[in-house]
């Protein structure tokens, strides 16, 4: 055998080593992130595109990696502007001369192809999931995925003998908003409230838009109690948002909150429907206090 001939089965064997494992991980896990695969090597050194074509743009972030598939990392900057959906970066790198490289070695390209057809397939298979789970005007997660979050958060509350707390939050008013304003401005007001919530929250803690101006926020390890944080920043937040954008919208942001805290052995549906209950009843104090008698 050759010394070509034993490259050439070398790279055969990694390549089936590695469509095994991702079988193996697609069948164990319906959602996994894809490593890289072992970086090809032609003759002693490894291609490194951003070395061969000059580049010193420290922000790609392909730059300086020692494998050289720029052509797998979103987010790169090539032709001067960043490439950050996998789909459409590719064609442009079909035609690029640093994956031309790879061209007169079959085997080379063949284990490419494969490759970027399965980043492909990846990320088809996380724009659909997140289609399925997230809302699309928010961005938020919706109640379809919720069904299986809080399963999975209760059980380990339960497990952990750990306090979960479901937060209930209704924007104040909005009927008025699309009303007077129009129902462009209230998409806009509510992608604007989704982010000013969002930013207030711990990485462990999710954001669901439950209803129409209604969202809930799932927090582990946490109870009603302990609220210190999250509900001041919030308030805070609003507080900002209100200075700048009050008068541009004729319109004050608010949140009625309603709190529950689910310890081990509730029933958490029961812990949400409480939140809610008290969401709904901060609201209701709300309007006794105010004369216009605004609806929501």
């Amino acid at each position: 055998m050759t010394v070509e001939d034993e490259r050439c089965m070398n790279l055969v064997n990694q390549l089936n080593r590695d469509i095994q494992g991702f079988i193996r991980k697609s069948i164990e896990s319906s959602s996994f992130n894809i490593e890289k695969w072992s970086p090809l090597s032609y003759g002693s050194e490894t291609i490194r595109c951003w070395e061969i074509k000059g580049c010193r743009n420290e922000e790609c972030p392909s730059y300086g990696d020692q494998d050289y598939r720029c052509w797998l990392t979103t987010g790169t900057l090539c032709s001067g502007q960043v490439q950050g959906e996998f789909a459409k970066k590719i064609k442009t790198c079909f035609d690029c001369e640093i994956f031309k490289n790879i061209s007169g070695d079959s085997l080379g390209l063949l284990y490419e192809n494969i490759n970027i057809l399965i980043f492909h397939i990846e990320e088809k298979t996380i724009r659909l999931r997140e289609l399925a789970i997230k809302d699309p005007l928010t961005g938020l997660y919706n109640r379809n995925f919720l069904n299986e979050v809080i399963k999975r958060e209760a059980s380990w509350a339960a497990r952990t003998s750990s306090p979960l707390s479901f937060l209930m939050l209704d924007i104040d008013s909005f009927k008025q908003v699309n009303d007077t304003l129009g129902h462009s401005v209230g998409d806009h007001i509510l992608k604007e409230a989704a982010t000013l919530i969002k930013k207030n929250l711990r990485e462990t803690d999710y954001l669901f838009r439950w209803g129409g101006d209604e969202f809930l926020i799932i927090l582990p390890n946490t109870d009603c109690d302990k609220l210190i944080n999250v509900v001041p920043r919030l308030l805070t937040a609003v507080d900002g948002w209100n200075k700048d954008s009050e008068a541009g919208y004729g319109y004050k942001l608010s949140f009625s909150i309603g709190c529950s805290t689910c310890t081990r052995g509730c029933d958490y549906l029961k812990a949400l429907e409480e939140a809610d209950s008290r969401m709904y009843q901060n609201k209701m104090e709300k309007r006794n206090n105010v004369s216009d008698g605004s609806n929501s």
